[in-house]
């Protein structure tokens, strides 16, 4: 990915103190201790598909989630607006949930205050840029679409918001980011390719190059000849890598599931659990994701190594987690208190390698490109076994030259066995819409279990 200048402050500041001032605000109600996490902001889209613009909308949204404890009690409640009455119906919500609960007997308490170093993640452009920029970006990758005879399906989205975390234990921090993401999928006949970008700063899309690689893969994938199931050597294009990538995050790396057992990594860590080429680490903090200062429970965020040269080192963690875990502090990854999930790392990074794509594949003999897979889920969550699609642009690769497209197959995989099998990776890195920055991989012998006619 192309390095860029720091992004400035946030303009947000009167939004961001407005949005901690009602946060220390809202207490009492009988709750011993409260936390309130705040989101306000705005999302645009605007989709297109046969290359025409079809839908152009844009949303204002506000939601506050309320933790309170009540003894060693706890209690969760949303609410979807920022009103006074409007919060105190969520906390008394929260303070009868918690008062019906099952006590947590080990409840450590909410989180001590933690510095938090504020970090660049707003670009004005991107939040001011207009419905014309938007259709500006469509009509560059429709134009693309044309060009090779193609029909373009996808959408741009803008985002800009503040997020604010406040408790009564004396957290208060608050920050503003932005988001921009294209995606498309270009149909040419029987061919289909898929391209995307994502950023912190609208600048940073090309969407001209992002139609063009999107539309050469749907002319090149035209009339894909039939193959066999079975074991072949492939190179994921970043989008595939990631997608492997993130379901390694939901499976493997969480404190939750380590502690439940329910994750491959659980008794595992300090052992190798793929191969050496594999080293994976999440970084809010770090500029090439969509960064963040602090997670959810307004904890600062850090680099993570999860896993490192194939040996598992650490999973993500919040607070309780991390105090039943024996560790002092949070690694940074709590969510929302009303997610299911506990904590999570999001903004995951893979380490590359020394090669380029155009050099993995030069060094192929025989093998598959696959440019993204579709329709993933999990089989066996322990053996980190994943079945999907490839989807968009898959082509037989020999002797070193993408000879023509293939229709589509289906793998089952065990995947952290799969990347133990790295035998390349590019030295570039992706952020991709999955929030995983990743090169593309030479992987051996995949394991592909069924055909399609497409």
């Amino acid at each position: 990915m192309t390095a860029t200048a720091p992004l400035p402050a946030s303009p947000c500041k009167d939004r961001e103190a407005r949005l901690l001032d009602i946060a220390a605000r809202t207490g009492g109600g009988g709750a011993d201790e409260i936390e309130a996490v705040f989101l306000e902001g705005r999302s645009y889209l605007t989709r297109f598909s046969r290359n025409h613009i079809h839908q152009n909308v844009g949303a204002e949204e506000v939601w506050a989630s309320l933790r309170v404890v009540v003894g060693n009690r706890l209690g969760v409640a949303t609410a979807s607006s920022l009103r006074p009455e409007a919060l105190a119906g969520a906390r008394d919500e929260a303070v009868a949930i918690a008062r019906a609960s099952d006590p947590v007997e080990d409840w450590p308490g909410l989180p001590p205050p933690r510095p938090v170093e504020p970090l660049a993640a707003y670009d004005a452009a991107t939040a001011e840029a207009s419905a014309e920029a938007r259709a500006s970006m469509a009509g560059s990758v429709i134009n693309a679409a044309r060009a090779v005879k193609g029909e373009a399906a996808g959408a741009v989205e803008i985002e800009e918001g503040t997020v604010a975390v406040a408790s009564s234990t004396g957290v208060a921090v608050a920050s503003s980011h932005t988001r921009a993401t294209l995606h498309t999928v270009v149909t040419c006949g029987d061919g289909s390719g898929y391209a995307e970008g994502q950023s912190t700063r609208i600048g940073d899309l090309a969407a001209r190059g992002i139609g063009r690689r999107a539309a050469r893969k749907a002319a090149d994938s035209r009339n894909p000849q039939p193959l066999p199931p079975g074991r072949y050597d492939v190179i994921l294009e970043p989008a595939a890598t990631a997608e492997w990538v993130e379901f390694l995050s939901y499976i493997a790396f969480s404190g939750k599931t380590f502690q439940e057992g329910r994750s491959p990594l659980s008794g595992r860590l300090g052992q190798r659990v793929t191969g050496e080429a594999v080293t994976i680490w999440d970084n809010g903090r770090d500029p090439r994701t969509l960064p963040h200062a602090f997670d959810f429970e307004g904890m600062p965020t850090s680099r993570l190594v999860l896993i490192s040269r194939g040996v598992a080192k650490a999973v993500a963690s919040g607070y309780y987690r991390a105090r039943r875990l024996g560790k002092r502090r949070s690694t940074g990854h709590a969510l929302p208190a009303s997610s299911g999930f506990e904590c999570l790392p999001m903004r995951l990074f893979m380490k590359g390698g020394q090669a380029s794509l155009e050099r993995l594949i030069k060094e192929t003999p025989r093998g598959l490109l696959i440019t993204r897979f579709h329709y993933t889920n999990i089989l066996d969550p322990m053996k980190t076994v994943l079945t999907g699609m490839t989807r968009d642009g898959t082509f037989l690769v020999e002797n070193g030259a993408v000879v023509g497209p293939v229709r589509n197959l289906r793998y089952t995989e065990n995947v952290l066995e799969a990347l133990g099998r790295i035998d390349g990776a590019s030295r570039r890195l992706t952020l991709t819409k999955s929030n995983c920055v990743v090169p593309a991989v030479r992987i051996r012998q995949v394991q592909f279990t069924g055909a399609t006619e497409f």
